[in-house]
């Protein structure tokens, strides 16, 4: 009498683990990154439920990653499809330039917004903005009433200095005001009717670092 014959086992349940490897780390950094930008506009300091949700989605997406490797292999021993195989690898990998991404759009806790109005009753030319030593914005011209927005993101902590020619004469101020990274400002900079320089600057608005605002 024969003995029974038992088939081997079925890559399916490695191969869905390996797709929940995947999955987990990508939602939850997504969570945690959009959520912190909905929520704050884009301050550092704020958020930080969804700022743990992200930092919990790096730190295990690497746990994940391994383990999803490993499932990939069972699957591979078990049989299963080289399409299926590659499919789940990449969702993978995909994670990394995902983590990158998110990375980098942290910089928008760091952007700075700095406005420059002339209130006086004369053209003011050559205006210079140099901030952090290294970050600088120059305009050819900026009529009375007029008004111009400079967003940067700081190198390095540093303060802020200005200078224009008005009706000929050199309007300047140095260390207006000082700049730290990731801790943005909005910073409001008029020259006013007697050609001094007002500087008004506070914690940065959520949102103010997008374009048109």
């Amino acid at each position: 009498m024969s003995a029974p014959t038992t088939s081997p086992p079925e890559p399916r349940r490695a191969l869905r683990l390996a797709t929940t490897c995947g999955l987990a780390p990508m939602a939850l950094g997504s969570l945690g990154f959009f959520g912190w930008l909905i929520s704050t506009g884009g301050i550092s300091s704020e958020g930080d439920a969804f700022k743990f949700i992200g930092i919990a989605a790096l730190s295990g997406g690497l746990v994940l990653f391994v383990i999803g490797l490993g499932a990939l292999a069972v699957a591979r021993r078990r049989g299963a499809a080289s399409r299926s195989l590659g499919r789940r690898a990449l969702l993978l990998f995909a994670n990394f330039p995902l983590a990158a991404a998110y990375f980098f759009g942290l910089e928008v806790a760091a952007i700075q917004r700095v406005e420059v109005v002339n209130l006086g009753h004369a053209a003011i030319q050559d205006l210079s903005l140099v901030a952090c030593r290294d970050a600088r914005y120059e305009a050819a011209e900026l009529r009375p009433g007029e008004r111009i927005v400079w967003r940067f993101t700081p190198p390095s902590e540093g303060t802020l200095s200005v200078s224009a020619r008005r009706s000929g004469e050199t309007v300047s101020r140095e260390d207006m005001c000082m700049f730290f990274i990731f801790m943005r400002k909005d910073v409001l900079v008029e020259l006013t009717v007697d050609g001094e320089w007002k500087v008004t600057e506070a914690d940065g608005a959520p949102w103010s670092w997008v374009p048109g605002r």
